[in-house]
């Protein structure tokens, strides 16, 4: 097996992140989880304080805003990502309910009565 292969084989790091890695000539690198160079700065304490806040960007762009409800369609500012449904529609005891199926175990069921 060759080494491309075996390294496509093993699991992706949990969290990507930035780093910043010393080039050995002229400083120091920013990295972003893609391995490509995004800065090159001379002193490791302002290398590593821009990785940093990269991340923090990357991070808040990726997991917080607003977003639709899965439920009723409405725009609410999200958590995160996994925050996909507005409060009103999460403390309700069935979102579907309205549409005629009824909540329960081994899955949603069509309520008697409903057409189908």
């Amino acid at each position: 097996m060759t080494q491309s292969a075996r390294m496509h084989n093993q699991p992706k790091p949990a969290h990507a992140r930035f780093r910043a890695e010393y080039d050995g000539v002229r400083g120091y690198d920013v990295i972003d989880p893609a391995g490509r160079v995004v800065a090159k700065l001379g002193n490791r304490d302002i290398a590593l304080n821009r990785a940093d806040a990269l991340q923090k960007e990357a991070d808040t762009a990726a997991k917080r805003g607003p977003r639709p409800c899965l439920c009723c369609g409405r725009e609410f500012h999200s958590d995160g990502i996994h925050n996909r449904m507005c409060n009103p529609c999460r403390g309700r005891a069935d979102p579907l309910d309205r549409y005629g199926y009824a909540g329960g175990e081994g899955g949603r069921k069509a309520r008697r009565g409903s057409g189908f």
